[in-house]
């Protein structure tokens, strides 16, 4: 266990998605990880709406079968009421040659607590309740000061820190490392209801991202019955309105949404109604001796394309395998700092660049794939405009640089499933073959 003075490899600050995932690739690598997370869970996070290219990082880390589970909403893709054609137009995560056909909606407090329980699995010691002060990462090792459950605090010195603390950015904060953006200079205003229209059909599952006069509104249906209805609107106009009455704000601007309002005409608002303020922004940089940023520590963008949690795994995962690869000696720490900045930042920049686009509400859906297919300069050339909006919305355009790490981790969880080794299966000293064979049907 990790207490005072003592010298973990890592230490990761978060127990959210990039937390969890980058913890678990590092202890599938062997090494020794400690995961301090200031809350308790589970515990209430938003951004419930997955893509369908973060799967293979949750088979990478052995955490599909529980997921699978559980019962989230399988959701087959997005219906968008946006641009200047007054339908709705839909797309499917199918359309994608070779993506996954789904991904799923989740209560992100039920999800976070999956894969935190499955780091754990893997061998990471996960410290609940415990807050990270502050990281000096002026020397060689950094010091992280922490305070435990019980009150007392106590520094560890690791060889590495892995900073996935959320909008909280530990790191960043203390080195002043966040850059807002102007343009997204927004504010979430959302809360739950039951007996909530669905889209019709094969839709019924769909995010629905409908544009209004004022912003836009994702509704996100979820398997316990509720809808997560969220407006999306200027800070500047709506800060100080929505501060003084949140609940009439709220109302009010699903009133001036009519698709959105029609939906929930017989539905019950059954939640608090909570408020994001300035939530779109990067950081000046990802990286610095000893440490990096992952996930919302690092980076957050507007959510209409349900990005949040997509880009968290990657960076978790990217992060955690960048480390791994310092920490064996198989990579100069700088040159693999780079390379995870560049590969984390591109997907970051793909995601921005086309949301300025998106933004114009006065073009038709074929632009919006248009403008896609220029983005992903590097896709295929045989892939349709459409297709590759469906795959840069999927996240499925930024594994160029990382599908063949993704591969080669699901390749070992398969083999060592099939062959019944266990040394072959990433943490499965703590799991049974037997037991992993018949949840995935590899029998």
């Amino acid at each position: 266990m990790v207490g005072p003075s003592s010298t973990p490899d890592v230490a990761v600050i978060g127990g959210g998605p990039a937390g969890s995932v980058a913890s678990t690739v590092l202890a599938d690598s062997g090494h020794r990880v400690v995961v301090f997370e200031r809350e308790r869970y589970p515990r209430y996070h938003i951004g419930e709406s997955l893509l369908s290219a973060t799967l293979p990082i949750l088979d990478a880390i052995g955490a599909t079968p529980a997921i699978e589970r559980h019962g989230f909403l399988r959701k087959p893709g997005g219906t968008f009421l946006w641009g200047r054609q007054p339908e709705p137009w839909s797309f499917s995560f199918r359309e994608d040659p070779g993506g996954r056909p789904y991904a799923f909606q989740v209560i992100r407090a039920e999800f976070d607590q999956l894969l935190l329980d499955n780091a754990r699995r893997h061998g990471v010691d996960v410290r609940e309740e415990h807050t990270v002060l502050d990281v000096d990462t002026g020397g060689s090792p950094p010091v992280v000061r922490v305070q435990g459950a019980d009150g007392r605090a106590f520094a560890v010195m690791p060889h590495f820190v892995i900073d996935a603390s959320g909008q909280s950015a530990v790191i960043g904060r203390a080195a002043r490392l966040r850059r807002f953006d102007e343009f997204f200079k927004n504010l979430a205003i959302f809360g739950y209801f039951r007996d909530a229209e669905r889209l019709p059909g094969e839709l019924a599952n769909n995010i629905l991202s409908a544009a209004f006069v004022d912003g836009w509104f994702w509704y996100i249906p979820l398997h316990d019955g509720t809808m997560s209805v969220g407006a999306v609107v200027d800070t500047q106009r709506w800060r100080d309105i929505a501060a003084g009455d949140p609940e009439g704000t709220y109302r009010g601007l699903i009133s001036r949404c009519p698709p959105i309002a029609a939906r929930l005409r017989h539905a019950t608002l059954a939640s608090p109604i909570r408020i994001i303020r300035d939530y779109s922004y990067d950081s000046a940089r990802f990286t610095g001796p000893g440490y990096l940023l992952a996930g919302d520590a690092a980076c957050f963008i507007d959510p209409v394309f349900s990005t949040g949690v997509h880009l968290a795994c990657l960076a978790g995962f990217l992060g955690g395998r960048a480390v791994a690869a310092i920490l064996a000696g198989e990579q100069p720490e700088a040159e693999a700092l780079a390379a995870y900045e560049q590969t984390y930042r591109g997907a970051f920049q793909r995601y921005l660049r086309f949301l300025y686009f998106f933004y114009d509400h006065n073009e038709d859906a074929d632009s919006y794939f248009w403008a896609a297919r220029r983005i992903l300069a590097h896709a295929p050339s045989d892939l349709s405009v459409r297709e590759a909006f469906v795959r840069l919305i999927s996240g499925n355009g930024d594994w160029d640089a990382a599908a063949t790490l993704v591969a080669r981790e699901h390749a070992r969880w398969v083999d060592g499933i099939r062959a019944g080794r266990a040394g072959a299966v990433p943490g499965v000293d703590l799991l049974r073959v037997s037991l992993a064979r018949r949840l995935t049907g590899l029998d």
